[in-house]
């Protein structure tokens, strides 16, 4: 069961989810997602929403527990552990020439009239679509590769699609860069295998599509479309990035700022198609719950691999208080963090790492900033990536927030005395 609007469904009736019944307009969604976010973090389903067929659904992926039912998983080893068993054993797509679509088909679509309008941060410029999944074929091998990127809508059948990933970055350069159009499918409700690969980085020689494929094996189907479309997709829009690049944003991103970009391609969409009762997945962007869960997969993928092969390394959180752009590590004493540092630059969008010893808990902000006062006490316990790696970010940091010798009392950390949950006063 990974189609989206079944999802949903699922998380209604186990009450990862909730009805939000009265009527709202989109310009309100964000707000009373980010409300959500901050009392029971529940996915919402918005039923009435000015002037969008169907319903909305928004922070959907925003907590990890409702990632890993999704794709069908305890937790988030297991999930990593059966993605990367996918990516090794990739698995022809399950193509349905026949299949009559389920839908609406619209060509030369007004976008604005099918999709939920939304301004997500207080000086966005226009209106983004930050849930919609870019697939394109590259032109060199012919293998399917899939991402999120944030589009501005930018009036009628246009959309401005802002490249950002090293791949997808490489392809419109390779065609769109080079005056040739790019022919792309944008998905948006897709289901949950597609969204893990759009989110996780796979090696170059594998087709990201054959990955979910063989995550969700005959659960996922595709259409014989040039650009094969998951059949249970709520929205699919098929078009092509043109080379005319013109100015995108301000928009808020990730980083917890707003992001100006000069040139951007233009996506013209060709037809859209719409399923009946669509149910329309609305990422909110900025720093929301679920813009960090699912920007953080990829990133945690790759710790999760090193963890497995790195003895030292006991576990790691990209916590949300830093909008993913900082892991931190959980060693053992004696352990130097910087005997892997040259992997730890290759995560892309991580900016700085923290290394801390089992005593402090690495999702509280003010217990990681302790460890970095009290542990990291010399030069030596800091290492920048500077910027004579080539293919790594400069800037980048470590900290080893660590104690080598926790036996000595005056590196041992105290533990509070609390009364017990259940005893009585007096």
């Amino acid at each position: 069961m990974s189609a989206f609007r079944d999802l949903v469904r699922a998380r209604l009736d186990d009450g990862g989810a909730i009805r939000i019944a009265g009527a709202i307009g989109c310009d309100a969604i964000p707000a009373a997602i980010a409300g959500e976010e901050r009392g029971g973090n529940h996915a919402l389903v918005f039923e009435r929403v000015a002037g969008v067929r169907g319903t909305v659904v928004g922070n959907f992926y925003g907590a990890t527990d409702r990632v890993c039912a999704a794709l069908g998983t305890h937790d988030t080893r297991a999930l990593f552990e059966r993605y990367d068993a996918a990516a090794a054993a990739p698995r022809a797509l399950e193509r349905r020439s026949r299949h009559r679509f389920d839908g609406e088909s619209t060509r030369g679509p007004d976008l604005a009239r099918h999709l939920p309008a939304i301004r997500h941060s207080r000086d966005d410029a226009t209106a983004y679509l930050m849930s919609g999944i870019l697939v394109a074929r590259d032109p060199a091998d012919g293998r399917h590769h899939l991402c999120f990127v944030r589009m501005a809508l930018a009036g009628g059948d246009r959309v401005i699609v802002n490249p950002a990933t090293a791949r997808i970055r490489d392809i419109v350069g390779r065609t769109v860069g080079a005056g040739e159009e790019l022919p792309v499918a944008i998905l948006v409700g897709a289901p949950a295998a597609v969204t893990l690969a759009a989110c996780v980085t796979a090696p170059v020689t594998v087709d990201k599509y054959a990955i979910a494929q063989s995550y969700a094996g005959d659960e996922l189907a595709y259409s014989d479309d040039p650009v094969p479309i998951p059949l249970t997709t709520e929205v699919a829009l098929l078009g092509r990035i043109v080379p005319d690049w013109v100015r995108e944003g301000p928009v808020g991103d990730q980083k917890g700022l707003y992001s100006l970009k000069e040139r951007n391609p233009v996506c013209v969409v060709d037809e859209i198609r719409v399923r009946h009762g669509v149910v329309h997945h609305v990422i909110a962007g900025g720093v929301s719950a679920e813009h960090v869960e699912l920007v953080t997969l990829g990133p945690r993928a790759v710790l999760e691999r090193l963890r497995r092969g790195t003895p030292g390394l006991v576990d790691y959180r990209l916590p949300r208080y830093a909008g993913g752009r900082l892991a931190v590590l959980v060693v053992e004493a004696g352990f130097d963090p910087r005997t892997i540092a040259e992997r730890l630059w290759s995560i892309s969008s991580v900016r700085g790492f923290v290394a801390v010893n089992r005593d402090v808990d690495a999702g509280a902000a003010d217990a990681v900033l302790w460890s970095i006062v009290e542990r990291a006490k010399s030069a030596e316990h800091f290492d920048f990536s500077g910027d004579d790696r080539p293919g790594v970010k400069p800037g980048k940091f470590l900290i080893d927030a660590t104690e080598r010798d926790l036996a000595d009392w005056n590196h041992r950390r105290i533990e509070v005395l609390r009364p017990a949950a259940d005893s009585e006063p007096g």
